[in-house]
Protein backbone atom coordinates (compact mmCIF):
# COMPACT_ATOMS: atom_id res chain seq x y z
CA UNK A 1 0.00 0.00 0.00
CA UNK A 2 1.48 3.42 -0.84
CA UNK A 3 1.28 6.49 1.34
CA UNK A 4 1.08 9.94 0.98
CA UNK A 5 3.91 11.79 1.82
CA UNK A 6 2.05 15.06 3.09
CA UNK A 7 -0.35 13.42 5.24
CA UNK A 8 0.31 9.79 5.73
CA UNK A 9 -3.26 8.78 4.33
CA UNK A 10 -3.74 5.86 2.00
CA UNK A 11 -3.10 6.25 -1.78
CA UNK A 12 -5.33 4.54 -4.22
CA UNK A 13 -5.99 4.39 -7.83
CA UNK A 14 -7.11 7.39 -9.48
CA UNK A 15 -5.87 7.60 -13.11
CA UNK A 16 -3.88 5.33 -15.73
CA UNK A 17 -2.54 6.89 -18.93
CA UNK A 18 -0.60 4.03 -21.40
CA UNK A 19 1.44 6.58 -23.15
CA UNK A 20 3.85 9.65 -22.71
CA UNK A 21 1.41 12.98 -23.44
CA UNK A 22 3.89 14.95 -25.33
CA UNK A 23 5.87 11.97 -27.17
CA UNK A 24 3.17 9.45 -27.61
CA UNK A 25 5.07 6.78 -26.76
CA UNK A 26 4.19 4.12 -23.94
CA UNK A 27 5.40 4.89 -20.77
CA UNK A 28 5.32 3.26 -17.41
CA UNK A 29 5.03 6.16 -15.67
CA UNK A 30 1.58 7.52 -16.91
CA UNK A 31 -0.57 5.93 -13.83
CA UNK A 32 -1.63 7.84 -10.64
CA UNK A 33 -2.93 7.56 -7.47
CA UNK A 34 -4.13 9.89 -5.03
CA UNK A 35 -4.52 10.46 -1.36
CA UNK A 36 -8.46 10.10 -0.03
CA UNK A 37 -7.77 12.77 2.78
CA UNK A 38 -5.80 15.30 1.87
CA UNK A 39 -6.30 14.94 -2.39
CA UNK A 40 -2.59 14.81 -3.04
CA UNK A 41 -2.03 12.73 -6.60
CA UNK A 42 1.19 11.21 -7.54
CA UNK A 43 2.41 9.15 -10.43
CA UNK A 44 2.97 5.32 -9.45
CA UNK A 45 5.38 3.76 -9.78
CA UNK A 46 7.61 7.77 -9.60
CA UNK A 47 10.88 7.11 -12.21
CA UNK A 48 14.39 7.11 -10.46
CA UNK A 49 16.00 10.56 -10.83
CA UNK A 50 18.47 9.72 -13.78
CA UNK A 51 15.45 9.38 -15.31
CA UNK A 52 14.11 12.39 -15.69
CA UNK A 53 16.30 14.54 -17.96
CA UNK A 54 14.80 12.01 -20.73
CA UNK A 55 11.41 13.25 -20.64
CA UNK A 56 12.19 16.52 -21.53
CA UNK A 57 14.11 15.91 -24.78
CA UNK A 58 11.25 16.56 -27.21
CA UNK A 59 11.29 19.24 -29.81
CA UNK A 60 9.38 21.69 -28.61
CA UNK A 61 9.06 22.41 -25.04
CA UNK A 62 7.79 25.59 -23.25
CA UNK A 63 10.59 26.00 -20.94
CA UNK A 64 12.71 26.10 -24.13
CA UNK A 65 10.35 29.06 -25.07
CA UNK A 66 8.84 27.10 -27.77
CA UNK A 67 5.48 25.92 -28.42
CA UNK A 68 3.62 22.13 -28.87
CA UNK A 69 0.12 22.98 -29.39
CA UNK A 70 -2.15 21.93 -32.19
CA UNK A 71 -3.12 25.25 -34.37
CA UNK A 72 -6.69 24.32 -34.14
CA UNK A 73 -9.26 24.63 -36.60
CA UNK A 74 -9.71 28.29 -38.10
CA UNK A 75 -11.92 30.09 -35.94
CA UNK A 76 -15.81 30.73 -36.72
CA UNK A 77 -18.35 33.18 -35.88
CA UNK A 78 -19.70 30.51 -33.22
CA UNK A 79 -15.95 30.31 -31.89
CA UNK A 80 -15.28 34.16 -31.68
CA UNK A 81 -18.83 34.43 -29.65
CA UNK A 82 -17.90 31.62 -27.01
CA UNK A 83 -14.20 32.64 -26.51
CA UNK A 84 -15.61 35.97 -26.23
CA UNK A 85 -18.31 35.02 -23.70
CA UNK A 86 -15.50 33.25 -21.58
CA UNK A 87 -13.15 36.52 -22.17
CA UNK A 88 -15.80 38.16 -19.46
CA UNK A 89 -16.36 35.58 -17.27
CA UNK A 90 -12.60 35.27 -16.86
CA UNK A 91 -11.51 36.85 -13.65
CA UNK A 92 -8.19 35.42 -12.96
CA UNK A 93 -4.78 37.26 -11.85
CA UNK A 94 -1.98 36.34 -13.96
CA UNK A 95 1.53 37.05 -11.58
CA UNK A 96 2.73 40.25 -11.70
CA UNK A 97 6.17 41.10 -10.56
CA UNK A 98 5.89 44.95 -10.06
CA UNK A 99 2.87 44.18 -7.41
CA UNK A 100 4.69 41.64 -6.11
CA UNK A 101 7.77 43.89 -5.55
CA UNK A 102 5.47 47.07 -3.96
CA UNK A 103 4.71 44.06 -1.53
CA UNK A 104 7.94 43.75 0.02
CA UNK A 105 8.04 47.87 0.66
CA UNK A 106 11.41 47.57 -0.84
CA UNK A 107 12.69 49.31 -4.31
CA UNK A 108 13.33 46.71 -6.96
CA UNK A 109 16.98 47.10 -7.33
CA UNK A 110 17.64 46.15 -3.53
CA UNK A 111 15.77 43.04 -4.14
CA UNK A 112 16.96 39.81 -5.01
CA UNK A 113 14.83 36.90 -6.78
CA UNK A 114 15.18 33.15 -7.20
CA UNK A 115 12.96 31.11 -9.60
CA UNK A 116 13.19 27.50 -8.81
CA UNK A 117 12.80 25.28 -11.64
CA UNK A 118 12.71 28.38 -13.79
CA UNK A 119 13.00 27.62 -17.39
CA UNK A 120 14.25 29.72 -20.13
CA UNK A 121 13.10 32.59 -17.31
CA UNK A 122 10.37 33.97 -18.62
CA UNK A 123 9.30 35.46 -15.18
CA UNK A 124 12.70 35.91 -14.10
CA UNK A 125 13.04 38.76 -17.19
CA UNK A 126 10.16 40.56 -15.94
CA UNK A 127 11.90 40.76 -12.45
CA UNK A 128 15.22 41.94 -14.17
CA UNK A 129 13.75 44.65 -16.46
CA UNK A 130 12.16 46.25 -13.20
CA UNK A 131 15.46 46.32 -11.99
CA UNK A 132 15.81 43.33 -9.08
CA UNK A 133 18.90 40.53 -9.29
CA UNK A 134 17.42 37.79 -10.67
CA UNK A 135 18.81 34.30 -10.79
CA UNK A 136 17.57 30.94 -11.26
CA UNK A 137 17.47 27.39 -10.51
CA UNK A 138 17.59 25.22 -13.49
CA UNK A 139 18.75 21.33 -14.45
CA UNK A 140 18.02 22.04 -17.84
CA UNK A 141 21.11 23.24 -19.79
CA UNK A 142 19.33 24.17 -22.53
CA UNK A 143 17.05 26.25 -20.62
CA UNK A 144 20.12 27.55 -18.94
CA UNK A 145 22.09 28.70 -21.99
CA UNK A 146 18.92 30.96 -22.48
CA UNK A 147 19.12 32.27 -19.48
CA UNK A 148 23.05 33.52 -19.71
CA UNK A 149 21.86 34.38 -23.37
CA UNK A 150 19.66 36.92 -21.12
CA UNK A 151 22.27 38.05 -18.93
CA UNK A 152 20.79 36.11 -15.65
CA UNK A 153 22.41 33.88 -13.21
CA UNK A 154 21.79 30.32 -12.61
CA UNK A 155 22.70 27.37 -11.00
CA UNK A 156 22.22 23.65 -12.17
CA UNK A 157 20.10 21.82 -10.20
CA UNK A 158 16.85 20.90 -8.55
CA UNK A 159 14.44 21.51 -5.89
CA UNK A 160 15.47 18.56 -4.15
CA UNK A 161 18.82 19.24 -4.71
CA UNK A 162 20.26 22.90 -4.77
CA UNK A 163 23.59 23.21 -5.31
CA UNK A 164 26.61 23.97 -2.62
CA UNK A 165 27.22 27.62 -4.30
CA UNK A 166 23.36 28.42 -3.41
CA UNK A 167 22.82 26.86 -0.43
CA UNK A 168 24.64 30.12 1.65
CA UNK A 169 22.46 32.52 -0.15
CA UNK A 170 18.87 33.72 0.68
CA UNK A 171 16.35 35.84 -1.35
CA UNK A 172 14.00 38.34 -0.96
CA UNK A 173 10.99 36.70 -3.01
CA UNK A 174 11.66 33.01 -4.04
CA UNK A 175 9.83 31.37 -6.52
CA UNK A 176 8.32 28.11 -8.18
CA UNK A 177 6.01 28.51 -10.78
CA UNK A 178 4.75 25.28 -12.66
CA UNK A 179 8.40 23.31 -11.03
CA UNK A 180 6.90 21.60 -7.69
CA UNK A 181 4.62 19.28 -9.79
CA UNK A 182 7.54 17.98 -11.65
CA UNK A 183 9.70 17.30 -8.33
CA UNK A 184 10.09 13.72 -7.19
CA UNK A 185 10.13 14.87 -3.78
CA UNK A 186 7.94 17.91 -3.53
CA UNK A 187 8.22 18.12 0.11
CA UNK A 188 11.66 18.12 -0.08
CA UNK A 189 11.65 20.92 -2.83
CA UNK A 190 9.46 23.36 -0.52
CA UNK A 191 11.83 23.00 1.92
CA UNK A 192 14.35 24.50 -0.02
CA UNK A 193 12.85 26.89 -0.90
CA UNK A 194 12.21 27.73 2.56
CA UNK A 195 15.70 27.83 3.41
CA UNK A 196 16.75 30.12 0.53
CA UNK A 197 13.76 32.70 1.51
CA UNK A 198 14.85 35.32 3.71
CA UNK A 199 13.12 36.09 7.00
CA UNK A 200 9.61 38.21 5.99
CA UNK A 201 10.16 37.34 2.20
CA UNK A 202 7.79 36.30 -0.15
CA UNK A 203 7.01 33.01 -1.65
CA UNK A 204 4.80 32.00 -4.58
CA UNK A 205 4.32 28.75 -5.84
CA UNK A 206 1.82 28.08 -8.77
CA UNK A 207 0.66 24.66 -9.89
CA UNK A 208 -1.69 22.63 -12.58
CA UNK A 209 -5.35 22.79 -10.51
CA UNK A 210 -6.18 19.23 -10.66
CA UNK A 211 -9.73 20.61 -9.08
CA UNK A 212 -11.21 22.34 -11.42
CA UNK A 213 -14.47 21.10 -13.77
CA UNK A 214 -12.07 21.07 -16.90
CA UNK A 215 -9.54 18.85 -15.83
CA UNK A 216 -12.13 16.30 -14.19
CA UNK A 217 -13.61 16.46 -17.97
CA UNK A 218 -11.11 15.59 -19.57
CA UNK A 219 -8.28 14.20 -17.18
CA UNK A 220 -5.84 11.76 -18.80
CA UNK A 221 -6.08 13.57 -22.15
CA UNK A 222 -5.99 17.05 -20.26
CA UNK A 223 -2.98 18.90 -21.07
CA UNK A 224 -2.59 19.56 -17.31
CA UNK A 225 -2.01 15.67 -16.61
CA UNK A 226 1.00 15.47 -18.86
CA UNK A 227 2.49 12.48 -17.32
CA UNK A 228 5.40 11.84 -17.07
CA UNK A 229 6.70 15.07 -16.87
CA UNK A 230 4.14 16.67 -14.53
CA UNK A 231 5.05 13.52 -10.80
CA UNK A 232 2.22 15.52 -8.88
CA UNK A 233 -0.80 16.62 -8.78
CA UNK A 234 -2.56 19.35 -6.71
CA UNK A 235 -5.46 21.22 -5.61
CA UNK A 236 -5.86 23.90 -3.57
CA UNK A 237 -6.48 22.11 -0.76
CA UNK A 238 -3.30 19.71 -1.08
CA UNK A 239 -0.90 22.55 -2.31
CA UNK A 240 -1.80 24.82 0.55
CA UNK A 241 -1.63 21.90 3.50
CA UNK A 242 2.01 21.31 1.75
CA UNK A 243 3.50 24.94 1.77
CA UNK A 244 2.24 25.11 5.32
CA UNK A 245 4.00 21.57 6.04
CA UNK A 246 6.89 22.77 4.61
CA UNK A 247 7.16 25.83 7.30
CA UNK A 248 5.85 28.40 5.35
CA UNK A 249 2.76 31.08 6.23
CA UNK A 250 0.11 31.13 3.87
CA UNK A 251 -0.49 34.72 3.35
CA UNK A 252 -2.88 34.67 0.14
CA UNK A 253 -4.30 32.44 -2.87
CA UNK A 254 -4.93 33.44 -6.48
CA UNK A 255 -6.19 31.69 -9.86
CA UNK A 256 -6.00 31.76 -13.44
CA UNK A 257 -6.04 29.98 -16.87
CA UNK A 258 -9.97 29.67 -17.96
CA UNK A 259 -10.10 31.48 -21.87
CA UNK A 260 -7.17 28.72 -22.88
CA UNK A 261 -10.28 25.63 -22.23
CA UNK A 262 -12.11 26.73 -24.71
CA UNK A 263 -10.13 27.91 -27.83
CA UNK A 264 -9.57 25.59 -30.78
CA UNK A 265 -6.25 24.68 -30.70
CA UNK A 266 -6.43 24.35 -26.79
CA UNK A 267 -9.18 21.57 -27.95
CA UNK A 268 -6.98 20.11 -30.82
CA UNK A 269 -3.44 19.75 -28.51
CA UNK A 270 -5.91 17.82 -25.84
CA UNK A 271 -7.71 15.92 -28.59
CA UNK A 272 -4.70 14.76 -30.28
CA UNK A 273 -3.99 13.12 -26.68
CA UNK A 274 -6.88 11.34 -27.04
CA UNK A 275 -6.26 10.37 -30.17
CA UNK A 276 -3.13 8.90 -29.65
CA UNK A 277 -4.44 7.14 -26.53
CA UNK A 278 -6.75 5.46 -28.24
CA UNK A 279 -4.57 4.21 -30.82
CA UNK A 280 -2.44 2.60 -27.84
CA UNK A 281 -5.28 0.73 -27.07
CA UNK A 282 -3.20 0.06 -23.71
CA UNK A 283 -5.00 0.00 -20.13
CA UNK A 284 -6.06 3.13 -19.45
CA UNK A 285 -8.81 5.55 -16.89
CA UNK A 286 -12.14 5.87 -18.51
CA UNK A 287 -12.10 8.19 -21.33
CA UNK A 288 -14.59 11.21 -21.95
CA UNK A 289 -15.84 11.98 -25.10
CA UNK A 290 -14.31 14.18 -27.71
CA UNK A 291 -13.63 17.62 -26.58
CA UNK A 292 -15.67 19.31 -29.23
CA UNK A 293 -16.89 22.63 -30.08
CA UNK A 294 -20.41 22.11 -28.45
CA UNK A 295 -18.65 20.14 -25.55
CA UNK A 296 -16.70 23.51 -24.96
CA UNK A 297 -19.48 25.66 -24.49
CA UNK A 298 -21.36 23.45 -22.86
CA UNK A 299 -17.68 23.71 -20.60
CA UNK A 300 -18.34 27.13 -20.56
CA UNK A 301 -21.90 27.65 -19.46
CA UNK A 302 -20.96 25.28 -16.43
CA UNK A 303 -17.87 26.44 -14.90
CA UNK A 304 -18.70 30.76 -16.01
CA UNK A 305 -19.89 31.47 -12.21
CA UNK A 306 -18.50 28.11 -10.25
CA UNK A 307 -15.86 29.04 -7.30
CA UNK A 308 -12.13 29.57 -8.13
CA UNK A 309 -11.15 26.32 -7.51
CA UNK A 310 -13.55 24.73 -9.95
CA UNK A 311 -12.97 27.45 -12.14
CA UNK A 312 -9.71 27.49 -13.36
CA UNK A 313 -6.97 25.41 -14.00
CA UNK A 314 -3.95 26.28 -12.52
CA UNK A 315 -3.93 27.73 -8.50
CA UNK A 316 -1.11 29.47 -6.53
CA UNK A 317 -0.73 31.00 -3.32
CA UNK A 318 1.67 33.63 -1.30
CA UNK A 319 3.42 32.75 1.59
CA UNK A 320 5.84 33.90 3.97
CA UNK A 321 8.98 32.44 6.24
CA UNK A 322 8.23 34.21 9.55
Amino acid sequence: MANCVLCGGEMVDWLACPIDAKTFEPTPYGNAKRCEICDLGRIDPLPAPEELDGFYKLDAYYTHGETHFAAGAEQNFFDRVRDNIAWRFDKGDELDPASIIAKTGKPANELSVLDIGCGHGSLLKKFKALGAAAAGLEPDPEAGAALTAAGIDWYQGVGEAAPESLTDRTFDIVAMTHSLEHCIDPVKALQTAHSLLTSGGIFICETPNCACLHFERTNIFSEMYDAPRHLHFFTPKSLSAMIKHAGFDVTGEYYLGFVRHFQNGWRATENRIREKIIENSGPTSSLAPEYSRSGAMKLLLKTASVSPAKKYDCVGFYATRS
